[in-house]
């Protein structure tokens, strides 16, 4: 029987992230008695960032609130940086003399065993634990998974077993290396698990053949082939006597017998698995079987039955089961990103019984219209509770943002050196954006997303609050990071949370920081490459009303009717003129791009200052704009195709180099490995793969450099195009085809899904009405990729055809003033 998604969800007793951009695998979560059984489970994290964080979940429940106590900060006992990466963590008795459990963390160059002690605290601070290393052994390979035991059928303690990338098994008698093995035909290094290992057979194999070196082959007791590949392998003890074998595959679930003489059972997988985790139920000696599906639903089996499925709120990729100081029998599960949650099987599902079928006939004539009057009363019900939510939504949380009109100095990390002259070129600063959330209600699970548009960036943009009760001031610092052309000056806020009803909500709330951190005064410029001109109904307003911040510079004068505007960053300066005889204001510069950000606010401050309608054009130089950004975005993606496409040639080249060099190793052919040839090209091959990572890391650079500007010529084409639209709905439409934010993609990005979106607005704005009407409502335009200059020009056709369709305004009326322009410029 086969589950998509289960009825059931699991219930949430305990969970926190565990870093930020940090990822994790199956070997990243181990839950042990570390201090002891009366200590409970302590949960031990390690990510491939190389950080090791240990927690004591102390959630217990509350009766007043019907619900756990959750995360608390105590909870987290240690967090530190053990290596690069940590790759495999495991307990045991490792020290020589001593029954206490000992750490071992297996890094990307050596296996450490620490001995973690406990240092009880106040009830304010909890209990903290202390790392102190006992030993450790340098690996001379790159390790893939770490397995202890009593190997070799000792008692009271255990050794290590790392195994490497190549197949190589490293044994560690504690202290003490002992010996290494090679497995036969692996290429992979695939999960393993030791109970025991003949000590006499290897002896034995020692002495026939102590002529040669270390590294002797490793031949198996028993073998069996299960057709498909191993995802994880898992001993548990069934009784005294009896030891059961646990193998998840790709679409079976396996229990052998530790001398696999015989299978116990196999059951057949109807859904993809991610990971799973047996135990025994004592004393009734039952084997359960926890299995991961890829749609986040927990399988519980007992042997091959099915007993119970539950939903998990993400798709881990490990699981365990631990026993927690306030409930037993805990699921802990880990996420790829670093989500820890323990959770408990409490859950009872709203279930739907239909209607027995009403054996008698229906009036279908009355039916239709009691339905059509249900619809009404629905929508308008709909209709006044969204209105009604909203209201509850401002009213349940208060968030408004607060941005500091003083300006300071940014102060530059350790990490970013700058030259004297550099520092005195970018004069970067800072504005402090303060967020205040406040709420009359208890909130759960806020989030906070702070997101503005380059070259703008901020120190903090993420923030996560596990419960808001009252008020809350979160903080960030916006500064000028470098020299892309400003798109736009706001800060865009979004608040998500979880009401006490488990409602989700969101809120957005935006800012504009001040001109003055991008924009600096300077002369005007009397000719430039680049214009734009806005027509206003009404008399022209000064720069004073304007542009305040910039009144009392110098640089403009009293009398002046041009305002000269340099960014801070890149140098490039955008004059402002007026022309009080047309009614005219013209932006103008040598760098089109550079005129986004003076356009949206000039723009914005007249329709706030003036009631007059405002005109625009759009000429030949603002679509050449958009199309020589389109091609340069364009060429970028090619570009990372063709190294990409390198590199994957390459990488075929050194993974048959390398299996022939483990050939001849493993093979000892009487010529040495240099004489073959093969190391040559080996490191001709690897130079050759990492000069193309440079230049795919260029490539990439390019390709975000060149979205960018696309977006922001975007975006001074739409700020244009909108003065002269007069239905809403047709610009609306022709905004989500172009407007959108590039996205770096492999093979789907802007020009695919703009070519798409612009066929389907082309046909919905066209004069031709009636014959588009009889065209089918399903046709569907595929999203195919654009390969090709003579796709790419049809993609500018269709924009340039848009836009003349939603412009009204006459051209020849601009090109008359953007000729009598040039020079009007007053003198000071």
């Amino acid at each position: 029987m086969a589950f998509a998604m289960s009825l059931f969800k699991t219930k949430e007793w305990w969970r926190t992230r565990c870093g930020a951009d940090e990822t994790f695998d199956r070997h990243s979560l181990l839950a042990v008695p570390l201090f002891g059984e009366e200590k409970k489970d302590i949960l031990i994290v390690g990510s491939h960032d190389g950080y090791l964080r240990m927690y004591s979940p102390s959630s217990q429940w509350l009766e007043e609130t019907k619900s756990p106590t959750n995360y608390k900060s105590t909870d987290l006992m240690i967090e530190t940086r053990i290596g690069d990466c940590i790759v495999d963590v495991q307990a045991g008795k490792f020290v020589s003399g001593s029954q206490d459990l000992r750490l071992a963390v297996l890094t990307s160059s050596k296996l450490l065993v620490y001995n973690a002690v406990l240092v009880e605290e106040s009830t304010e601070y909890g209990d903290r634990c202390e790392l102190r290393l006992v030993y450790e052994h340098t690996l001379a390979k790159f390790p893939a998974s770490l397995t202890t035991g009593a190997f070799g059928g000792v008692r009271g303690r255990d050794f290590l077993c790392v195994q490497s990338l190549d197949g190589t098994l490293l044994f560690y008698e504690q202290e003490v290396f002992a010996f290494s093995q090679v497995l036969r035909n692996r290429l992979l290094a695939q999960p393993i698990v030791y109970q025991s290992m003949a000590e006499n057979t290897r002896r034995q194999e020692e002495r026939e053949e102590q002529r040669r070196p270390s590294g002797t082959s490793l031949e198996p007791d028993w073998s069996f082939n299960i057709g498909e590949a191993v995802l994880d392998i898992e001993a548990v003890t069934l009784t005294s006597f009896e030891v059961g074998i646990l193998v998840l595959g790709e679409r079976h679930l396996y229990c052998f017998k530790d001398n696999c003489a015989t299978v116990k059972y196999a059951k057949r997988l109807e859904y993809r698995p991610l990971c799973f985790r047996p135990y025994v139920i004592e004393p009734d000696g039952k084997l359960m079987v926890l299995v991961i599906a890829d749609t986040g639903t927990l399988m519980i089996y007992e042997g091959s039955t099915l007993k119970w499925s539950a939903q998990l709120p993400f798709a881990p990729v490990t699981v365990a089961r631990v026993q927690l100081q306030h409930l037993q029998g805990v699921i802990a599960v880990l996420s790829e990103d670093g989500r820890l949650e323990a959770c408990y099987l409490g859950s009872e599902p709203s279930m739907f019984v239909a209607p027995p079928l009403h054996p008698r006939g229906y009036d279908y004539a009355t039916a239709e219209q009691e339905l059509a009057e249900l619809r009404t009363l629905l929508k308008k019900s709909r209709d006044s509770e969204n209105q009604t939510s909203d209201a509850g939504v401002d009213a349940e949380l208060i968030v408004s943002v607060n941005v500091s009109p003083e300006l300071k100095p940014r102060v530059h990390s350790a990490s970013e050196r700058y030259s004297e002259e550099e520092s005195e070129a970018m004069q970067q600063l800072t504005c402090t954006v303060a967020i205040h959330l406040s709420s009359y209600a208890t909130l759960r699970d806020l989030e906070v997303c702070v997101d503005v548009s380059r070259p703008l960036a901020a120190t903090n943009t993420y923030y996560a609050l596990p419960i808001l009760c009252e008020r809350h001031v979160a903080e960030t610092d916006v500064y000028v990071d470098d020299d892309s052309p400003a798109i736009s000056s706001e800060i865009l806020v979004t608040v998500t949370y979880r009401t006490d009803a488990g409602n989700l909500r969101a809120l957005r709330r935006t800012g504009q920081v001040p001109l003055k951190m991008m924009l600096r005064s300077s002369p005007p410029e009397n000719a430039a490459t680049f214009a734009n001109v806005i027509k206003s109904g009404d008399s022209l307003l000064g720069f004073v009303q304007l542009f305040p911040e910039f009144s009392e510079d110098e640089c403009r004068r009293q009398g002046w009717n041009a305002l000269g505007l340099r960014h801070s960053y890149s140098g490039h300066t955008v004059t402002v003129v007026s022309g009080n005889a047309s009614n005219r204001y013209r932006v103008q510069s040598n760098d089109g791009l550079s005129t986004t950000l003076v356009m949206e606010r000039l723009i914005e401050r007249l329709r706030e200052r003036s009631k007059g309608r405002l005109a625009s054009s759009i000429g030949q130089n603002h679509q050449q704009l958009v199309h020589h950004r389109i091609e340069r975005h364009f060429h970028a993606r090619r570009e990372i195709e063709r190294i990409t496409a390198e590199i994957g040639l390459l990488t075929g080249q050194l993974r048959n180099v390398e299996r022939k060099m483990l050939r001849a190793v493993r093979e000892r052919n009487e010529r040495s490995l240099a004489d073959t040839g093969l190391p040559f090209l080996f490191e001709l091959t690897y130079r050759a793969i990492f000069a193309l990572l440079e230049q795919l890391a260029k490539a990439r650079a390019e390709r975000e450099r060149a979205a960018h500007e696309l977006r922001c010529s975007l975006r001074l084409l739409l700020l244009l195009l909108r003065l002269n639209v007069t239905e809403e709905k047709k610009y609306a439409l022709l905004e989500a085809a172009i407007g959108f934010t590039p996205r770096s993609s492999d093979r789907i990005d802007w020009e695919e899904i703009a070519d798409a979106t612009l066929s389907t607005v082309l046909r919905s704005v066209s004069r031709k009405s009636a014959v588009s009407e009889t065209r089918s409502s399903t046709t569907w335009n595929a999203l195919t990729p654009i390969s090709s200059g003579k796709e790419l020009s049809k993609l500018k056709k269709r924009l340039v055809h848009a836009i003349e369709r939603l412009d009204v305004s006459r051209e020849s009326d601009i090109a008359e003033i953007e000729s009598t322009d040039d020079h009007d410029i007053a003198p000071p």
